[in-house]
């Protein structure tokens, strides 16, 4: 079977290019690049590339990148999903030239989300990532972040990427509404962060409900709260720290609708050691959900 070892890349369909590419410098400090067709990429670390940002309207997911070790590897992949009856299409030479990588195929999960894998990222260590703010993103093995997709039903979203890209679950979270339900969290990885995908049983029409980034400074996630108020971006869910991967993190409101999770201190698992949990709360504490001023 053929294994996923992390989310390398992340691409979002946006309405607004100019002020995405003012809150991913100014607020997220993510360094910004022209990037193919239009798009502006944004930078994390030696990649050459992270988050590609498309004004194509939709503002929501417009695909993931799952990095592989190898052309073998990505070939081991090829074989699943042939043996699992999953359509997928290999990457013209542009493609791959597109993404900056060496090779790649793309599929789709049962949510529709375009999927791709790949291997052979480029690097830019002749020109070192540049944050204008001075952040420093814990990526490296463990991928750009996390992201959490609204589906409505966790558990077969968690067979296909369990079977097909070989991920794992890390735990379950049954977290209570103000509405007297039970939200369903599936929490899956590919490597030692805790989980680069969740899964929310909300059946709603906006697929992506947020993206993570980790700093590797407490501060910094302190400093996003300031610019935050500074700047009027809505702190949508405040400071506060999770039961399950213990992040100490804050939300806020992108320009597209979704939110973006600044975080520190994710809990870091390994295999050998790991047991499935389940939560009943999504938060030891903080992480109180605030409605926009103007709502």
């Amino acid at each position: 079977m053929g294994y996923v070892r992390a989310l390398g890349y992340m691409g979002l369909s946006v309405t607004s290019l100019d002020q995405w590419k003012f809150f991913a410098t100014d607020f997220l400090g993510a360094q910004t690049l022209e990037g193919p067709d239009g798009a502006i990429d944004l930078r994390l670390d030696d990649y050459s590339w992270r988050i590609r940002i498309n004004e194509t309207g939709n503002d929501d997911v417009d695909f993931l990148g799952w990095e592989v070790d190898s052309a073998h590897a990505l070939d081991a992949l090829k074989s699943t999903l042939e043996t699992n009856g999953v359509s997928f299409e290999v990457g013209t030479e542009s493609d791959a030239a597109n993404r900056r990588v060496e090779g790649l195929i793309k599929f789709a999960d049962p949510l529709g989300v375009a999927q791709e894998a790949y291997f052979g990222p480029r690097q830019r260590t002749e020109s070192p990532f540049q944050s204008p703010l001075g952040l420093r993103f814990k990526t490296g093995a463990q991928g750009l972040g996390h992201v959490v997709l609204n589906c409505e039903n966790p558990a077969a979203m968690e067979a296909w990427y369990r079977d097909n890209l070989g991920m794992k679950v890390s735990d379950y979270i049954y977290q209570p509404t103000p509405f007297g339900t039970i939200l369903n969290m599936t929490f899956m990885r590919c490597n030692s962060r805790h989980h680069s995908m969740a899964f929310a049983g909300m059946p709603l029409p906006k697929k992506l409900q947020h993206f993570m980034l980790e700093v590797e400074q407490i501060d910094d996630v302190g400093r996003s709260l300031y610019r935050a108020q500074e700047m009027k971006v809505h702190n949508s869910m405040s400071l506060g720290r999770h039961s399950n991967d213990e992040m100490l993190s804050a939300y806020y409101s992108t320009p597209s609708g979704f939110d973006v999770e600044v975080g520190w201190g994710g809990l870091e698992v390994q295999d050998e050691t790991w047991h499935v949990l389940s939560h009943d709360r999504g938060s030891a504490w903080g992480h109180e959900f605030k409605l926009p001023t103007d709502f």
